[in-house]
């Protein structure tokens, strides 16, 4: 089950644009339905204020499989600074952990011991697209660029790195009504943007992820993820 490049980035030296978004006092609820063929996963998010940021918590499920867990520990502009994945049908159980300017993963695959550590410089680490990419939507940055730990295929337990670029406003038909979007492309950097791209788009209001369609696996399906419930501050 794909999760990361679906749900896996920070606003760099645009410490304003997080007045612009709306901050969570006492916590929010987000479900969305992913159909991958004829395959449909639900994820759900919640989301909590914690020191230095949030505390995001999101779990993917299937009819007939088992759960996909996921937490994280952002800033406060979303980037992520800690996370943990589990994925008991897979065997796996990793944690990771920025430490100045690289990012440690370990944990177990199988009975296989992971032990890894990625420099990422400069670069923000942004596991989680859909939270990550929301205060970039509300910005007048025209690109961004950040890494992140691929979850299975060709990228399994390497740190990617992406780039974002801004598409243009639209207005999309999200729970019955027309909504006012910015979408955003989602590419591998360089040379490997032919191998994957994704297009996200994002409520112009207040950068809430409402929509994700690109295929999350070679020769794979396209998937289309859409909001379909949404609890708490930000709720519209």
């Amino acid at each position: 089950m794909k999760i990361a490049s679906v749900f896996t980035i920070s606003c760099i030296g645009c410490c304003w644009l997080l007045l612009a978004l709306p901050v969570p006092a006492y916590g929010e609820s987000l479900t969305y339905r992913e159909v991958e063929g004829g395959i449909t996963v639900t994820h759900t998010i919640a989301v909590t204020p914690a020191s230095p940021g949030y505390h995001i918590e999101l779990a993917s499920s299937r009819a007939g499989g088992g759960a996909v867990r996921q937490t994280f520990l952002t800033a406060a502009d979303r980037s992520t600074l800690s996370w943990t994945f589990s994925d008991p049908e897979r065997q796996m159980e990793w944690s990771a952990e920025l430490r100045g300017d690289a990012v440690i993963l370990s944990g177990l695959t199988g009975s296989r011991k992971i032990d890894k550590k990625f420099k990422v410089g400069d670069l923000p680490w942004n596991q989680l697209f859909q939270m990550g990419l929301e205060p970039f939507a509300v910005s007048a940055s025209r690109g961004l660029k950040f890494c992140s730990i691929g979850t299975q295929g060709p990228g399994e337990m390497k740190m990617g790195k992406f780039t974002v670029s801004r598409q243009g406003g639209e207005k999309i038909n999200s729970g019955g009504k027309e909504i006012a979007v910015m979408r955003l492309r989602v590419s591998l950097s360089g040379l490997l943007s032919i191998f994957w791209h994704g297009d996200y788009w994002y409520r112009q209001s207040d950068g809430r992820f409402l929509r994700y369609r690109g295929k999350n696996r070679p020769g794979g399906p396209v998937a289309v993820s859409e909001l379909v419930e949404e609890q708490g501050d930000g709720a519209e």
